[in-house]
């Protein structure tokens, strides 16, 4: 029985056959699929050095969109580096060129070209490939003012915590100003806080700090209302106001509500912590009632051996008074580094950064709302831009090693004084410190809500904080999720820096 031939053997026969006709016809209908198969080995090598090139372009726009007001050839030059020091060079490619221009409307291009040497189809008369690339930024976008808000507080002395933050900023602004002492379109503020912000001495002659009382928490810890933090500040001949600032009432202590002669509740009082009772001890213990009182801050002598608060408010004993401790007195608790004000100078905030120390509690909603105030346009600090420029981004980042505390305290102010006053007056609602505590903690939640609500980026840190419900406040404060870190160790806390710097100073492709 026959069988039929089927493609195979027929394709075998003629691969067999070796008369002359049957090689001439194999070779000529070989030839487009040997040219379809070069082709394709040469297309790919033209593909992967155009994404090599890609990548070469896009990296010398943002770089010379970084330093966009400087003049086109200074950009050139910074483009031309970055342009060759990302170009992965390929053996199958020329040396590439590149070119720089700015249009009208301010978006700064840059082109890029090489030309990749075919193999395969050079037999067709194509022996190289020209490979293009294009990379626009928009020259005018890049400003940006960046409010870095630390935390000071006592407990960022442990385990190296504070040193580490440190190397982690100064790296932060060095990687943003790069290698200019200056920047034109850049302004970096640090807000350190603990049990208090402070504002700086400097800034005693504002309008804005309470100078008359007009603030009724000025006048809290004295019995005439004749006298005030100021005027007590006055009194004493041997100190002067340090720039610590008690908090203002309800929201107003975390928003940016302008300060208003008019209207003293919105002006900040100078802190100045109460003589206690006493008479000039480092600790002095009262018995009354058969219950022993213990207090901290005695700095002078009493003039008055009636009740614990009469001995405390009486404002008599601070005429012409001098104090002659260093360890206690009107400024106890008021050791931080002042504000530094949004700054395009590298160096004042570099010093900024070493010069911070740990020490006092935990008030995270005042540091964030003084954030708010560093960044915003209007007073008290007026460095920021108005937030309708959308040709700046503003941006905090927060980091906190610990939940909100009070230093409770066995006396009749229950605590010791902070922004928020003594514990015993309830300026949080209460006079008990779980309830104050939890007040707290929703006013970092309004603070972060008005920071956001500016539609100003905020990156967040919880530093070894062991506290769920911190870090969920602390995590809840950030924009959103990737926003927020808790890096497990020291290295992971300056990693993580290096990575929102490189986030903040690249602008978006516009194509």
């Amino acid at each position: 029985m026959n069988k039929s031939r089927t493609p195979i053997s027929t394709l075998k026969t003629f691969l067999n056959n070796q008369s002359g006709a049957a090689a001439m016809v194999l070779a000529v209908a070989s030839l487009p699929l040997v040219m379809a198969a070069g082709a394709a080995v040469d297309y790919g090598n033209s593909v992967a050095v155009q994404a090599r090139l890609q990548a070469a372009t896009d990296a010398a726009a943002l770089a010379a969109g970084r330093e966009a007001n400087r003049p086109v050839a200074e950009l050139e030059s910074i483009a031309k580096d970055y342009f060759h020091s990302n170009y992965a060079a390929a053996a199958d490619a020329e040396q590439p060129s590149m070119s720089l221009s700015i249009d009208d409307d301010g978006r700064l291009q840059v082109n890029g070209e090489v030309k990749v040497r075919n193999y395969l189809i050079a037999v067709a008369g194509y022996a190289k490939t020209t490979v293009n690339a294009t990379s626009q930024v928009a020259k005018d976008a890049t400003g940006l003012e960046v409010a870095l808000v630390f935390d000071n507080t006592g407990s960022m002395g442990n385990q190296s915590r504070l040193s580490t933050l440190k190397i982690a900023a100064r790296d932060f602004v060095n990687i943003l100003f790069g290698p200019r002492a200056q920047a034109d379109t850049l302004k970096i503020a640090v807000v350190p806080f603990s049990q208090f912000v402070n504002v700086g001495p400097d800034k005693a002659g504002e309008d804005w700090i309470d100078k008359g009382g007009l603030n009724p928490y000025s006048k809290a810890n004295f019995s005439s209302s004749t006298w005030d933090n100021w005027k007590a500040w006055t009194n004493i001949s041997n100190r002067s106001w340090t720039g610590c600032v008690e908090s203002r009432a309800g929201t107003m202590s975390v928003d940016d509500t302008p300060p208003d002669t008019g209207n003293g509740a919105t002006l900040f009082p100078p802190a100045f912590a109460p003589d206690e009772p006493g008479n000039n001890t480092s600790t002095a213990y009262f018995s009354v009632s058969g219950s022993t009182y213990r207090y901290k801050n005695s700095y002078l002598s009493d003039s008055r051996t009636t009740s614990l608060d009469r001995r405390q408010r009486h404002q008599r004993k601070y005429q012409n008074a001098s104090v002659n401790t260093t360890s206690r007195g009107p400024d106890k608790g008021c050791n931080i580094q002042p504000i530094m004000p949004l700054n395009n100078v590298k160096q004042p905030v570099l010093n900024t950064l070493q010069n911070m120390t740990a020490g006092g509690y935990t008030h995270v909603a005042e540091g964030v709302g003084w954030g708010l105030r560093v960044l915003s346009p209007g007073a008290p600090f007026t460095e920021g831009v108005p937030y309708s420029d959308d040709k700046i981004t503003k941006a905090m980042v927060l980091l906190t090693d610990g939940e909100n505390t009070f230093d409770t305290e066995s006396n009749h102010n229950a605590s010791t004084y902070t922004a928020y006053g003594h514990l015993a007056q309830a300026r949080l609602g209460s006079s008990n410190a779980y309830t104050a505590i939890a007040a707290q903690n929703t006013l970092l939640q309004q603070a972060c809500n008005n920071v956001k609500a500016k539609e100003i980026v905020v990156y967040s840190f919880a530093y070894n904080v062991p506290s769920a419900t911190q870090r969920n406040l602390i995590k809840n404060c950030a924009t959103s999720p990737e926003k927020y870190f808790d890096p497990p160790t020291n290295a992971a806390l300056v990693a993580s820096f290096q990575q929102i710097a490189d986030e903040l100073r690249k602008l978006h492709l516009s194509r």
